[in-house]
């Protein structure tokens, strides 16, 4: 199964955005940091990064649609971030990269996305384990 399909499958799911997308930065998080602690280079290595760059495209297209309703100052932040993301991607692939940053960037992400005391919707731990083919999720939370 294709990431795109198990996206579509995750996105019929009960589940609120905001909850998704805190659940998948936690799934994509700890690939990174199992890939941050084996070798660099690995196919387990290179997957993370490009699951983590996938999860970063999809909220910049989300972010960027005129159905968003984020302040657009803040899509502009979050965007420079995503952007950010892809650069930094691409130089941890080439050895030249920080992947401790990119991780860093998606709990900082994750802590705004965290649910609230007395906020209702399921929210799944961060460490639950990803779906078989990786979703891709946009920054659905904050759509109309």
């Amino acid at each position: 199964m294709s990431g795109y399909q198990a996206y579509g499958r995750v996105q019929n799911a009960t589940e609120n955005p905001r909850s998704l997308e805190y659940r998948l930065l936690g799934q994509v998080t700890a690939a990174l940091a199992k890939a941050r602690d084996g070798q660099r280079g690995t196919a387990e290595f290179v997957d993370a990064m490009l699951w983590n760059k996938k999860v970063w495209d999809a909220f910049i297209v989300d972010l960027s649609s005129e159905g968003n309703r984020l302040p657009k100052e803040l899509r502009a932040q979050i965007i420079g971030i995503g952007l950010w993301v892809g650069r930094e991607t691409i130089q941890v692939l080439d050895g030249t990269g920080d992947i401790d940053a990119l991780i860093n960037v998606n709990k900082t992400i994750m802590e705004g996305l965290a649910p609230q005391p007395g906020q209702t919707g399921t929210s799944a731990p961060a460490s639950a384990a990803a779906p078989a083919g990786r979703p891709v999720a946009g920054m659905g939370s904050v759509r109309a």
